[in-house]
């Protein structure tokens, strides 16, 4: 059921202006959820939504990368 509502984010396209305050909230966001999708997926064994956090933790990272110029 939770895979029906689960629209994972694991685009690392930029969302706001480059090297922006916005665009690193943003990304720093995108990690967050992700690495709760990781962790609850592991508590209910649902390697579906474990999967889906690590891509979305995974692509915020990468976003949190671009914006600093590395």
């Amino acid at each position: 059921m939770a895979d029906r509502f689960d629209r994972p984010d694991d685009s690392n396209a930029p969302r706001h202006r480059p090297n922006s305050a916005a665009e690193e909230t943003s990304a720093t966001g995108q990690r967050f959820k992700g690495k709760v999708k990781e962790e609850v997926g592991d508590a209910v064994d649902n390697e579906s939504m474990e999967e889906k956090g690590r891509r979305e933790n995974q692509a915020g990272i990468d976003r949190q990368r671009k914006n600093d110029g590395a």
